[in-house]
């Protein structure tokens, strides 16, 4: 591959059909290649963590203190990562009143963001939810969401308007280290592994593309504001290999600035080279890239695409920032893409007043960890995956509708967007609601179920949302 950086966009291909060698050994097969089950995500990223040997995920100088979860909430300063225990302060079990306190300063801050008085939001918001050290293997899911988001909201009001205050804005969660690539993949597959959320989201968006291109085209072109690790579309090579054998595929990783959704360059890498890795042991003709784009100036896309290219956009809500959503739909449909899919986490949305978004953000987050713990999750491991993976999508939800604000003209409902800018839903097929059926029988508990609701199908923990797939037809 090659790497050419420039001040607004990079571009990372694979020239070939072989990806570049970093070993004197070609790599065994993926352990899966001859697994008749759909389902490949969590053996791709076993694979890529345990098998792969790639230099960039090196094991050998890993800092496992730094790896450990962090031992306690401080509700009086934000959540920190590097303070121990102590026996100076008490450490009772959370209560009824410690979940109430914490929600009411939330939503009493959030009401004051909505009205515009930020410095009385920031007030509340610094005030302590609660008086002790607590653990966080100890919290119910109710108090550690709701402290997630309170932390979230003030981070982002100080990064919205650091100019009215004269106070130091927060740290980060924890400071940049070479191997945040590696816990975060080690977190992120704990997740795939424990939860069907993800699994659910990459198969159904994955044959929506097999469904509406594969049968007649020669190479599909996906471009995809929000690749994740990019283990969806080793499922989808896997299927065009053993369904539609001489399908070409590409993958175009697209930044987007002004979005929530951004990817460190040697991730990037890391994607490019598995996934080229994978397509040769397929002999899947494939090519990747990634661009970096000026949300005003969408107009580069244009180049990217071939005329034969079967092209599919992978467009999660809130992967895009809501001001520039009407450009990338303007430009999805000059570029004569086929098909959009889109997945809804159940937190993103824009369209409703800020404080009722961030409760529904905060429904959809404690149902999340609702089922986590549902799961029997090893409190280490669940610390890790709500460090790593869980708050990073709450800041997200946060500073997006911070930066939205009032302007709801910028932030409709989504399926509305989609439809006044002349896109038309799919219905899910039953290939996709059978496979989700089948996913969902094979958990050690009861109590995600299915919906099938205006063409999409949805995920729930018992009453609670957690994700929804559309696809849509340009």
């Amino acid at each position: 591959g090659e790497l050419a950086a420039s001040s607004s966009s990079f571009t990372l291909t694979s020239p070939g059909l072989r990806p570049p060698t970093h070993a004197a050994s070609t790599p065994p097969p993926p352990p899966w290649l001859d697994d008749a089950d759909h389902h490949h995500d969590n053996a791709f990223l076993h694979w890529v963590i345990n098998d792969h040997h790639h230099p960039l995920l090196d094991l050998d100088d890993v800092d496992l203190d730094y790896a450990k979860p962090a031992p306690f909430f401080f509700a009086d300063r934000g959540l920190h990562h590097h303070h121990p225990a102590s026996s100076s302060f008490p450490n009772p079990k959370p209560t009824a009143d410690d979940n109430t306190s914490t929600v009411e300063q939330l939503v009493q801050a959030a009401k004051l963001t909505e009205a515009g008085d930020v410095l009385a939001a920031r007030h509340i918001l610094a005030r302590p939810a609660i008086n002790y050290r607590l653990p966080a293997s100890a919290a119910p899911p109710l108090l550690r969401s709701a402290l997630y988001f309170k932390d979230a909201l003030r981070r982002a009001l100080i990064s919205d308007d650091d100019s009215s205050s004269s106070s130091t804005p927060p740290p980060p969660l924890h400071e940049p280290h070479p191997h945040d690539l590696l816990l975060k993949l080690t977190s992120y597959k704990s997740f795939s592994d424990l939860s069907p959320l993800l699994h659910f989201a990459h198969f159904t968006c994955v044959q929506a593309v097999l469904d509406e291109l594969a049968p007649s085209a020669s190479c599909i072109h996906l471009l995809d504001f929000d690749i994740g690790v990019g283990e969806q579309w080793a499922s989808l090579m896997h299927d065009l290999a053993h369904r539609h054998p001489g399908v070409a595929l590409k993958v175009t990783a697209l930044n987007v600035t002004a979005s929530s959704s951004s990817h460190h360059p040697l991730q990037l890498q890391l994607i490019h080279d598995t996934l080229s890795t994978f397509a040769a042991d397929l002999s899947v003709p494939f090519r990747f890239a990634a661009f970096n784009l000026d949300a005003t100036d969408l107009t580069p896309l244009l180049a990217v695409a071939a005329a034969t290219d079967a092209i599919a956009v992978h467009l999660p809500v809130g992967s895009v920032h809501a001001t520039a959503v009407p450009s990338v739909l303007h430009l999805v449909r000059r570029l004569g893409a086929k098909l959009v899919v889109s997945v809804d986490r159940g937190c993103d949305r824009g369209e409703l007043p800020f404080a009722a978004h961030l409760l529904q953000a905060l429904r959809s987050t404690v149902s999340l960890l609702e089922s986590l713990d549902a799961m029997g999750t090893d409190s280490d491991v669940a610390a890790k995956i709500e460090r790593f993976w869980v708050q990073p999508k709450i800041q997200e939800c946060v500073r997006a509708a911070v930066g939205v604000g009032g302007d709801k003209t910028a932030a409709s409902a989504w399926r509305a967007t989609l439809a006044s800018a002349g896109f038309v839903p799919v219905q899910v097929s039953s290939m996709a609601e059978a496979q989700a059926e089948s996913l969902l029988k094979k958990l050690p508990v009861r109590g995600f179920r299915l919906e099938r609701r205006a063409g999409s199908l949805f995920l729930h923990w018992q009453r609670g949302e957690l994700a929804s797939v559309s696809a849509w037809r340009c």
